[in-house]
C-alpha cells in the first residue's frame, strides 16, 4: 500500500482545526448582537409584577409600547394603567429620561439611578436591564466559561463604571444565538436570573416573547410578554428626541 506523505495528513489536520473550531465567546455574542439589527421596531407588551418568586398570581399589570431605532434610541410609553398612563421613558444615546405627566416633568436618570425600577412602577427590570446599545458595547472580556450540547455559557463585565452588577453571565442557544437565561451578579453573589423562552422568529430575527426577572435579593419577579412587534415601520425622528417632552 502506497504510504500517504506525512506533510499532507498535516495538511488535513490543520485545515480540519479552521473549520471545525469552536467559536470564541467574542464571536457567539457577535452572532447575538447581529439579530438585533438596525432597522426600526414597534411592540406591544404587558408587564406582570409578583409579590414572590413563587406567586401564581400577580399582583398588577402593567401595558406599554417600544419604539427602538437602531441600538441606541428608545421609547417606552406606559399606557395602562390609567394611574401611569403617559409614562414615558427615552433612552437617547445612552441618556436616560423619564417624562411624569402628572407634573409634566423630566426626570435624567443616571449613575446609581440607573439600578433603579423602570418607570418606578416597582418592577424587576431596571433602566440598566432595559436599555444598551447592544452587548458587545455594553460589556467587555467576555469568557467562555463552558460550552454544553445546547447551550455557550459566556460570561461579560459591565463597561459602565457605575454598573451595579460586577458581571453578567449569558446562557446562548447554539442554535439560535438567543441568550435563552442572563444570570447578573454583584460581587459573588447572583441578584437576578432573566429567563428568556418562546422563541419565535419573525423579520428575520429570533425574538423572545416571554422574558421573566427572577430578582433574587427582593424575592420578586417581573413578567414581561411581547404581544406584537412590527420591523421597518416608518417612526418620526421627533419620538426620539427629548425636547418632544417640554412641548
Amino acid at each position: 500500500m502506497k504510504k500517504v506523505p506525512a506533510v499532507f495528513v498535516l495538511g488535513l489536520i490543520t485545515l480540519w482545526g479552521a473549520f471545525g473550531q469552536a467559536p470564541t465567546a467574542t464571536e457567539v455574542m457577535e452572532r447575538v448582537d447581529s439579530q438585533r439589527g438596525p432597522e426600526t421596531a414597534r411592540s406591544r407588551m404587558a408587564m406582570r409584577i409578583f409579590p414572590n418568586l413563587d406567586a401564581q398570581v400577580h399582583e398588577r399589570e402593567i401595558r406599554l409600547i417600544s419604539y427602538a431605532r437602531g441600538l441606541d434610541d428608545s421609547l417606552i410609553e406606559f399606557v395602562a394603567p390609567r394611574s401611569i398612563a403617559g409614562l414615558k421613558v427615552l433612552d437617547a444615546g445612552g441618556a436616560i429620561r423619564v417624562f411624569f405627566p402628572s407634573t409634566g416633568r423630566v426626570r435624567n436618570i443616571g449613575g446609581s439611578g440607573r439600578g433603579g425600577s423602570v418607570g418606578g412602577v416597582g418592577g424587576d427590570f431596571s433602566y440598566e436591564d432595559m436599555g444598551g446599545a447592544g452587548f458587545l458595547e455594553d460589556y467587555r472580556d467576555f469568557r467562555m466559561v463552558r460550552e454544553t450540547p445546547d447551550h455557550y455559557v459566556i460570561s461579560g463585565v459591565p463597561t459602565a463604571a457605575d454598573s451595579r452588577y460586577s458581571r453578567l453571565v449569558f446562557h446562548v442557544d447554539r442554535k439560535l444565538y438567543v441568550p435563552v437565561v442572563i444570570e447578573y451578579y454583584e460581587g459573588e453573589n447572583k441578584v437576578k436570573r432573566l429567563d428568556a423562552s418562546r422563541i419565535v422568529e419573525t423579520g428575520g430575527r429570533n425574538v423572545a416573547t416571554h422574558l421573566t426577572m427572577n430578582n433574587f435579593a427582593d424575592n420578586s419577579r417581573t413578567e414581561i410578554r411581547l404581544q406584537d412587534v412590527e420591523w421597518d415601520v416608518p417612526l418620526h425622528p421627533d419620538l426620539f428626541h427629548p425636547n418632544r417632552f417640554y412641548r
